[in-house]
């Protein structure tokens, strides 16, 4: 099928030191326009596939490359009618932007939300701020909503940080591919924080003191309700929730898990404890099950004495001697300042556990554990080391996957060289042959598709915020207020 003219040559791609593989699809998506039919070959479906996933790749990169017009569009509609709105100042009774008439004028025309229209317009009319995200939308390595998201994401840091961090942000995969969505968020928030630690942490003050919590009712008799807390405590809370869900179900709990977290958190929060099967839950029980209505199940009254939350976050011995303020990571949450993680680790009550990490590589060598057994041991080894499962795109946390064997027992070893980390859904992935997966070089995991595309995952670099733009020296602050209990 024809493709529109990409109007760069692969040749000016590679100079700009765009992925390869977007430099590669320039120069198919040119080579795909020319003169005259092209007779095509019989081919296998594993040719097909990549035929088709190519094509799929090109036609995303001319998208993009269409919305990075879109958006010089829109910067040249907002020089216009700037223009246009100068020469009615002393007559215009009512103060009006620039950026307001632009967007209602495109959202009227085109349909697109205001709000959308507004950030689009936000980074068409900041072409030095953001030059790196309109030099990649042009070339058709950035889609407009990840751009978009960057530009929302730090709109309170200073222009300078900006080029060093949208770079960071977007680039390849160590294996050379494109970011999937969840790495791609998981970057964003790393290098803000590490970024504007303090700038990051006085807002994180300002808002801990709005933290609140509310609820409505919504159809068909149910409700919701949203607890505003420090990012710390909302993590135990899900944490604890969910051991306790995964405890029930493996106890005989008829009632799925997402269910149980819903009945365990509110029988906490209601009763202090988990009511045993005899007593009946706030709402009564009409199917007669000792569960909570509807559930189809009996309650399990084991769970009266539910264990405390765990917490863990890792923090670099940088950060916890004040000699750098990199983001640290709340494990399979998120990330937090600097700042934030020194207060958590010092607080009355915290635990340290020692995870030793290559100052080089940032791949962790041990985890130190009071546990002797040694397949628990083993099991931990290899969550440490891998911090997430290592299917392709995947950011499931180690600890919430299964450890697999590589290459499938027993031609495989139980040993800590031939086990991985993977989720539910990649792990089923591989079974099934969706997938043919070996090892490579430097501890990577091959996986091949069935369009015959490779990725290559690697462990989990636990030392990466230290190489995030904006790290350096932490800026002397005012002691901080007393912390909030845990």
């Amino acid at each position: 099928m024809p493709f529109l003219d990409s109007g760069r040559s692969a040749h000016d791609a590679a100079a700009g030191g765009l992925n390869p593989r977007v430099v590669w699809l320039l120069s198919q998506g040119r080579s795909a326009t020319g003169p005259g039919p092209k007779p095509r070959p019989r081919l296998s479906l594993l040719d097909e596939a990549e035929s088709v996933l190519s094509q799929i790749e090109r036609l995303e990169v001319l998208k993009a490359r269409l919305e990075g017009r879109i958006v010089d569009a829109y910067a040249a509609l907002h020089s216009v009618e700037e223009q246009q709105l100068a020469g009615m100042v002393t007559t215009s009774p009512v103060p009006l932007t620039t950026e307001q008439v632009v967007t209602q004028e495109i959202a009227c025309a085109t349909g697109v939300g205001a709000s959308e229209v507004a950030r689009r317009l936000e980074l068409a009319t900041a072409p030095r701020r953001h030059r790196v995200l309109r030099q990649r939308l042009r070339a058709g390595s950035v889609s407009l909503q990840r751009a978009l998201r960057i530009v929302v994401e730090t709109r309170v840091l200073p222009d300078d940080l900006l080029p060093d961090l949208e770079t960071a942000v977007l680039a390849p995969t160590r294996d050379g591919g494109v970011a999937s969505h969840r790495l791609f968020g998981e970057r964003l928030r790393r290098c803000v924080r590490t970024a504007d630690p303090r700038g990051q942490e006085d807002r994180r003050r300002s808002a801990a003191a709005r933290r609140t919590v509310f609820g409505r009712l919504v159809e068909d008799g149910m409700g919701t309700f949203t607890v505003v807390a420090p990012a710390e405590r909302v993590v135990g809370v899900l944490d604890r929730v969910d051991a306790m869900a995964r405890a029930a179900r493996s106890a005989g709990d008829a009632r799925t898990l997402e269910q149980l977290r819903s009945d365990l958190l509110c029988d906490l929060v209601l009763f202090g404890v988990v009511p045993d099967g005899s007593a009946a839950p706030l709402g009564g029980d009409p199917a007669g099950t000792g569960g909570p209505a509807g559930t189809g199940g009996p309650s399990w009254p084991g769970l009266s004495d539910a264990p405390p939350a765990t917490v863990r976050i890792v923090v670099p011995f940088e950060v916890a001697a004040g000699l750098s303020d990199a983001a640290c990571e709340l494990t399979g949450h998120g990330w937090v300042t600097a700042p934030h993680a020194r207060q958590i680790i010092t607080a009355p009550g915290s635990v340290w556990q020692r995870l030793a990490a290559d100052v080089d590589t940032g791949r962790a060598l041990e985890l130190s554990t009071d546990r002797y057994t040694p397949t628990p041991e083993m099991a931990a080894h290899v969550k440490t080391v891998d911090g997430v499962c290592r299917g392709p795109g995947c950011q499931v946390p180690a600890e919430r996957c299964d450890v697999d064997h590589l290459d499938p027992w027993p031609r495989g070893r139980t040993h800590v060289s031939n086990l991985d980390s993977l989720s539910r859904g990649c792990h089923n992935g591989k079974t099934a042959r969706v997938w043919t997966v070996r090892r490579v070089a430097d501890d990577g995991i091959s996986w091949t598709s069935l369009a015959g595309r490779e990725y290559v995952t690697y462990p989990k670099d636990w030392r990466e915020s230290l190489h995030d733009p904006g790290v350096g020296p932490p800026v002397t602050a005012s002691p901080p207020d007393d912390p909030p209990p845990f």
